[in-house]
């Protein structure tokens, strides 16, 4: 009879502590269980979109610079965008200038051939452009300085042509960059560096009766 009471007690023991390991948890599971869901709770905000980034930066050059929190390149970004406007306006002013000139200085010129006697036009385009010499003096009526100065009002008018289409290129890869700046950004924008991770170096030195004192270096990379 003793026995059979000493074995309910030891079974009733065993039910009791296997309720309270139920009704207590493991400290070590908690706090396991903790860690895990605290970077859950910590990283409340949306991810960097690249995609956003890159959008943006289409849509309106520089929003996508600040979108990464790089607010300092957008001056920079609208600098140079506005120089290359100034040097697209700037060489097609010139361009419309030397184009006219050379036009109306080929159809004189086609007049003359028709008829000598025809006069030398009144406000031509020519003399609107700067040059340091008056077309109507005798020494340039001769047909070579004709044809001479035919062909420096073609090659300056091709030149600044050429420089407005060069702006425009640059106006291109300015656009160009920007996309590019922004996206190659926004891929980085979440990339952390441990702080720890560092090498250092720092010369050492032994000595050994056989091969006498010796001179290294020692490379310590920590992480």
């Amino acid at each position: 009879m003793k026995k059979i009471a000493v074995l309910l007690l030891l079974v009733l023991m065993g039910i009791s502590e296997g309720m309270a390991s139920l009704r207590q948890p493991d400290s070590l599971d908690v706090r396991l269980v903790a860690d895990t869901l605290l970077p859950l709770v910590q990283d409340g905000k949306k991810p960097h979109s690249p995609h956003k980034a890159t959008i943006m930066a289409m849509i309106l050059p520089g929003s996508g610079q600040i979108y990464n929190g790089q607010w300092w390149k957008v001056p920079i970004l609208y600098g140079g965008i506005a120089a290359d406007i100034y040097g697209i306006s700037w060489n097609q002013q010139r361009f419309k200038e030397y184009r006219d000139a050379y036009v109306e200085w080929v159809n004189y010129l086609d007049a003359l051939a028709a008829n000598p006697d025809t006069p030398y036009p009144e406000n031509p385009a020519w003399d609107k452009i700067p040059k340091n010499f008056d077309l109507r003096d005798e020494r340039f009526q001769t047909s070579n300085m004709r044809e001479w100065f035919k062909t420096t009002l073609e090659n300056r008018m091709n030149s600044f042509k050429r420089n407005r289409d060069l702006c425009y290129i640059v106006m291109a890869a300015i656009y160009a960059i920007n996309i590019i700046d922004a996206t190659v950004y926004a891929h980085f924008y979440d990339f952390e560096i441990d702080e720890n991770l560092s090498l250092h170096w720092q010369p050492t030195g032994s000595y050994s009766p056989l091969n006498g004192g010796m001179l290294g270096l020692s490379l310590t990379l920590n992480f």
